[in-house]
């Protein structure tokens, strides 16, 4: 089935993604602030609320770092996710400095792509005008129906912000602005994910699951709640959905093998709220990480990737091996165990699931379309 859809071809000439010799294109983490109008219980910010957002002068020097890199690098495409802290409640502060930012690499030949990576329990009429004007995407942290999302993601008055998000989520598909939600997978949501993936199919959201890490998680409850959210997902592809431009299982490249999980140490970083670049934005207020910092003369942002920390080849034997080798690429470098992902027995299980659907998907196209 995967060779009559073209997912796959049974013959000899087959290349492995290889790492570019230099990046074409960046992707930076943005952290706008500190400051959080939430108090979830699993943050791994360990700064939160201990400043507020990021300067004026930063950001200047920011763009002065991005400018030089682009010219010195012949970049033609950056992306930010700008996000926190809640960014949304830097939005007064960022509104000038974006269109600043777009043009002045546009004039340099190369494209600035922004998201929002935001809880969205703040939307306004101007942050949706603003982001239709600047086509602005939104990146939305949603751990599942009601009283599953409630449990950890509270304003700090204790009350739950489900209501709040899913009147604005459908604010922005009333828009017309892209908008695509995350969720962290752990015991505490598990059971509530075939009732999310309904809600998310309905709504035609794009949607990734995340398994937690760092924390212990159920495998036979997993592995059971991924196959009804697969069940469900199967007889929607049936209806018409998109699957494999709707969903995203944790970092796994089924769409488009990799060389690597994501963007760090080769072509991206976390820039913190003061200038310091990152490897991971997990390591925000880690002083034992090594950075570098916007602010330091004679070198560009490649530079500084080049120059810092470098988790991501730091992969078990057996990754060398597996016959997935490129599609998960050893999971989050921050988060490897002896080298491989802690998950790495759920994906054996489920990336065939994953293109089982995919097939099933273009079977259905090619039929539609009278090609079978």
């Amino acid at each position: 089935m995967l060779s009559q859809t073209e997912i796959i071809r049974f013959d000899d000439d087959f290349s492995k993604p290889e790492k570019p010799a230099a990046p074409e294109s960046l992707n930076f983490w943005i952290h706008t602030t500190n400051k959080c109008n939430l108090s979830c219980s699993y943050c791994y910010i360990s700064t939160l609320n201990s400043t507020g957002g990021m300067s004026e002068a930063t950001k200047r020097q920011l763009l002065h770092k991005l400018a030089e890199t682009v010219t010195k690098r012949n970049i033609r495409k950056i992306k930010f996710r700008l996000a926190g802290g809640e960014p949304l409640s830097q939005f007064k502060s960022w509104k000038e400095f974006i269109p600043e930012t777009k043009r002045t690499l546009q004039k340099l030949g190369c494209e600035l792509e922004i998201a929002f990576i935001t809880n969205l329990t703040i939307l306004t009429d101007e942050i949706i005008t603003f982001s239709k004007e600047h086509t602005i995407s939104f990146g939305v942290s949603l751990d599942g129906l009601e009283s599953y999302h409630d449990r950890v993601r509270t304003f700090r008055t204790g009350a739950g912000t489900f209501d709040v998000i899913d009147a604005n989520l459908r604010k922005l598909l009333a828009h017309a602005i892209p908008v695509s939600t995350n969720t962290v997978v752990t015991n505490g949501n598990l059971e509530g994910l075939p009732e999310l993936t309904r809600y998310l199919i309905d709504l035609d959201i794009p949607f990734r699951y995340s398994i937690v890490r760092g924390e212990d998680i159920d495998a036979n409850l997993l592995e059971r709640c991924l196959s009804e959210s697969c069940a469900v997902m199967e007889e929607a592809i049936q209806a018409g959905w998109q699957f494999s431009r709707r969903h995203q299982f944790c970092d796994l490249k089924t769409n488009e093998p990799g060389f690597q999980t994501c963007a760090s140490g080769f072509s991206g970083g976390a820039i913190y709220v003061d200038g310091t670049l990152n490897y991971c934005h997990v390591h925000f207020g880690d002083t034992a990480q090594p950075s570098f910092s916007v602010f330091e003369e004679g070198m560009d942002l490649v530079d500084m990737i080049e120059r810092g920390t470098h988790l991501e080849d730091m992969k078990s034997a057996d990754c060398a091996l597996c016959q997935y080798k490129s599609v998960c690429t050893s999971g989050c470098p921050v988060y490897r165990v002896k080298g491989k992902d802690p998950q790495c027995s759920i994906y054996h299980t489920f990336i065939p699931r994953i293109y089982e659907l995919q097939a099933k998907e273009r079977l259905k196209l090619l039929r539609d379309y009278g090609m079978m």
